[in-house]
C-alpha cells in the first residue's frame, strides 16, 4: 500500500501551525501564512481567478490553498536524478529482462537514499495551480460527460493536482491522458454512449489493461522500495493492487473522470489487504473497479468477505484525525489525515459501545483491531466514554479487540468480541471452570478452492499387482470420505511388484503425498516411480515424482482428468500392510509428525493450553475453557494460523 513514512513528519508538522477546523477566510489566511516565502505564488493565483469570468474557478483555487497544508512532495536534486534514470532506463530499446535488470540495480542504489521533503504549500508555483485548474474545468464544464458532477464532487475527486502523497509535480495530466486516449476517439453521431462517463471509464480501463498484456511494459518491474510516482509511471507493470490502483486512478482523473482511490487496511477473516479505484457514476453512486484493471465499474464487490473498514484517500483533511494527532497522548502510526472512512458506502455497519475490562488509562483515544493470522493490526479509532469504548461505522461478522494506552504501551482492554451479521455483539470471555475436550483438524479455514482440489481424492483407490499394466490387479482400499486415516492399514493376499494409487474420475490423479510402509516396520517402501506420464500442461513442477518427493505442498497432476494414476516398481515381490495418501491441499490440516499448540485468550493475551506432536489427521485437547478465542500454532513449519471458536463439535473459524 502507499508510504507511510511520512506520518511522523505530518504529525509534528500539524501539532505545530495547530491546523484546525475554521472558517473559510480565517482557514485561507493560515495556509497563505504558512506558504512563506512562496505566500507571491499562490497570491498570484488568486489574482488570476479574481479576474475570470467563470467565478467557480476562485473558488476552486481557494479550495486547494487552503486544504493544501500537509500535502508534501520530493524536492532536490536527488530525485530528479533518480527519475531521470528510471526514465531512460524505461525508455531503452532493449529486452525486458535487462531493463529489470537495471531496475533493481538503480533501486539498491537509492534503496537507503533519504529523499528532501517539502510541504507543496512552500513550492507549488503559480504556474502549474493554474494549468491544473484549468485542466481541471475543461473536462468539467466543456463537454456533456461530466454534467452530473457537483463542484464539491469536482473539487474532490478531478481538481486536485495530485492523486496522491509525493506524487511529483510534473505534468502528469498531459502524459497520461494522451497516452489513453485510444479509446475515447471521435465515434459515430449515433452512438448513444458517446457521453457516457461510465462508458468512458469502462473503455479507458480496459485500454489500460489491454496495454499491460503481452507488453514490455507488462514484463518491466516498478522499483521496489524507492519512490515511482511520476508521470511515466505507465511504463513500468505495478506487482499488487495497490501499485495497479495507483496508477489507474491517476490515468482516468487525467481524463478529467471523477475516481476515487479505496483500500482495506485488513481483511476481516483473513490475512492482507486490498486496494481498488471507484468511480462516481451518473447516477449519483460509486462503482468499485474491486479487482482493479480485470473489472468493469460496478462489479459486484465481495459479497462473502466480511470487510472491517474502508478508506479513500483524499485531498481535504480528515478532522476527526487531525483532532487525534493534535489531542492525543499518544499517536498510533496507522493514521493518514489525508484518508476518509467510507466503510458504509459499501455494506450495513455498526456503531459500537464495548465494555472495558479497564479505567485505569492514559488516554481518551482506544483502537480497534483484527486479527491478521499473526497478531492483532488496528485499524480504527475511537473515543472513551465512561467504562465503554465508541466506534463508528464498524464492519460485520467480524471478530475485533480493543487496545488503550497505559501510559507506556498498548494493551488490551476489552475481550475480544464478535460483530454479528445483525450487529449483536457477542464476547468471548473464555469461562475456565468450564471446560471441554476439543477434536482440532486444521490450523487455517479451508477455502473454496482447496476444498475443490481436496475432493478429488474422494473415489481414489489402491491397487496392487504383479502385472506392470495392472491388466489384473487387488483392490485393497476405497477412498469413500475424508474419515479415511492418516495410516490406511492394507492386507494384501500376496506379496506384489507394482503399487499404485489408481485417481477417482474427474480427480486428475491429484495427490500431494503417496506413501507405502514395508510390513510390520516403519520405513517406507523405496522403489521407481511409475504411472500415467503426461502431465497437466506439460509443467515439471507437477511430474509423477512429486508424490514422492516429502513435500506435501507439491503435486502430482495428470493431463487427463480420468483413468491417472502413480505408483512404485519395487522391483521384487513385496508385502506392503500401510499407505498413506495426501490429498492436494494447502497443507493447513493436521500433519503428521510436526508440533503443535494450542491457545486461548484469557483478557492479556494467549495462554497455551498444551502441545502435542500430530500422530493422527486430528489433535485432541482437553480442559479447554468455554466460551473461549482459540488459536492452533505449527512450531514446526508453515505460518497461516487462524483465530477460531469451537462449538457443536467443530471448529468455527472468525
Amino acid at each position: 500500500m502507499l508510504t507511510k513514512v511520512y506520518k511522523i513528519i505530518l504529525i509534528r508538522f500539524l501539532l505545530l501551525t495547530g491546523v484546525m477546523l475554521s472558517c473559510t477566510n480565517t482557514k485561507l489566511e493560515q495556509a497563505l501564512s504558512m506558504a512563506r516565502e512562496n505566500r507571491a505564488e499562490l497570491e498570484k493565483v488568486l489574482e488570476h481567478y479574481e479576474k475570470d469570468t467563470n467565478s467557480l474557478k476562485l473558488k476552486a483555487a481557494v479550495f486547494l490553498i487552503e486544504n493544501m497544508p500537509g500535502h508534501r512532495s520530493y524536492t532536490g536534486d536527488t530525485i530528479q536524478n533518480y527519475y531521470k534514470e528510471l526514465d531512460f532506463i524505461l525508455n531503452m530499446d532493449t529486452t525486458v529482462g535487462y531493463k529489470n535488470e537495471k531496475i533493481k540495480e538503480l533501486a539498491h542504489n537509492y534503496l537507503k537514499v533519504s529523499f528532501q521533503e517539502e510541504e507543496d504549500i512552500k513550492i507549488i508555483t503559480a504556474d502549474y495551480l493554474i494549468r491544473n485548474i484549468d485542466q481541471a474545468f475543461d473536462w468539467w464544464k466543456n463537454g456533456q460527460r461530466l454534467e452530473y458532477v457537483t463542484f464539491d464532487q469536482f473539487c474532490e475527486f478531478i481538481l486536485p493536482y495530485k492523486c496522491f502523497e509525493y506524487q511529483q509535480l510534473d505534468d502528469w495530466r498531459d502524459t497520461l491522458s494522451v497516452r489513453f486516449n485510444k479509446a475515447l476517439n471521435p465515434r459515430l453521431p449515433y452512438d448513444l454512449l458517446k457521453f457516457s462517463s461510465y462508458n468512458a471509464a469502462a473503455q479507458i480501463n480496459r485500454e489500460l489493461s489491454a496495454s499491460f498484456w503481452g507488453t514490455k511494459e507488462a514484463a518491466t518491474k516498478k522499483p521496489e522500495g524507492v519512490p515511482f510516482l511520476n508521470s511515466s509511471i505507465y511504463k513500468a507493470a505495478y506487482g499488487d493492487c495497490f501499485g495497479s490502483a495507483t496508477l489507474a486512478t491517476m490515468v482516468l482523473r487525467s481524463h478529467g473522470l471523477p475516481i476515487a482511490m479505496d483500500y482495506i487496511p485488513q481483511w476481516g477473516r483473513k490475512e492482507g489487504s486490498h486496494a481498488w479505484y471507484t468511480f462516481l457514476s451518473e447516477n449519483g453512486i460509486f462503482m468499485p473497479f474491486s479487482w482493479g484493471l480485470t473489472s468493469n465499474p460496478g462489479d459486484v464487490f465481495f459479497p462473502y468477505d466480511p470487510i472491517p473498514k474502508v478508506y479513500r484517500i483524499s485531498y481535504v483533511a480528515n478532522d476527526k484525525i487531525v483532532r487525534y494527532l493534535k489531542d492525543a497522548v499518544y499517536t498510533h502510526p496507522f493514521f493518514e489525515i489525508f484518508e476518509q472512512d467510507v466503510t458504509d458506502e459499501y455494506m450495513k455497519t455498526s456503531d459500537l459501545s464495548v465494555q472495558l475490562l479497564t479505567q485505569k488509562l492514559k488516554d481518551k483515544y482506544v483502537y480497534l483491531s483484527v486479527f491478521d493470522n499473526q497478531s492483532w493490526t488496528v485499524l480504527d479509532l475511537g473515543i472513551v466514554n465512561g467504562n465503554r469504548a465508541e466506534f463508528q461505522k464498524v464492519g460485520r461478522d467480524i471478530v475485533y479487540l480493543v487496545w488503550g494506552y497505559d501510559g507506556t504501551h498498548l494493551i488490551p482492554v476489552s475481550p475480544p468480541f464478535s460483530v454479528e451479521k445483525n450487529g449483536d455483539l457477542h464476547y468471548f470471555s473464555a469461562d475456565k471452570s468450564k471446560t471441554h475436550q476439543v477434536c482440532l483438524h486444521r490450523k487455517y479455514p479451508k477455502s473454496s478452492g482447496v476444498a475443490n482440489v481436496e475432493s478429488r481424492i474422494i473415489g481414489g483407490e489402491i491397487h496392487a499387482s504383479n502385472d506392470k499394466n495392472f491388466n489384473r490387479y487387488e483392490l485393497l482400499y476405497k477412498i469413500n470420505d475424508f474419515s479415511y486415516p492418516d495410516l490406511i492399514k492394507l492386507s494384501p493376499s500376496q506379496k506384489y511388484r507394482y503399487w499404485r494409487y489408481y485417481s477417482s474420475s474427474n480427480g486428475y490423479c491429484n495427490i500431494a503425498e503417496l506413501q507405502f510402509y514395508k510390513e510390520n516396520s516403519d520405513s517406507i517402501v523405496k522403489g521407481k516411480v511409475i504411472g500415467s506420464e503426461k502431465i497437466y500442461q506439460n509443467n515439471p513442477d507437477m511430474a509423477r515424482e512429486k508424490a514422492f518427493d516429502g513435500d506435501w505442498l507439491t503435486i502430482f497432476h495428470a493431463e487427463k482428468p480420468d483413468s491417472g494414476w502413480v505408483g512404485l516398481d519395487l522391483e521384487r515381490k513385496t508385502i506392503v500392510d500401510r499407505v498413506r495418501c495426501v490429498p492436494r491441499s494447502d497443507d493447513n490440516a493436521i500433519h503428521y509428525g510436526e508440533m503443535y499448540e494450542l491457545f486461548f485468550w484469557d483478557q492479556a493475551g494467549w495462554k497455551s493450553l498444551g502441545k502435542q506432536k500430530a500422530e493422527e489427521r486430528m489433535l485432541y485437547f482437553d480442559s479447554v475453557p468455554d466460551n473461549a478465542l482459540l488459536i492452533l500454532r505449527n512450531h514446526t513449519r508453515g505460518k497461516q494460523e487462524r483465530i477460531f471458536v469451537y462449538q457443536n463439535e467443530q471448529q468455527v473459524w472468525w
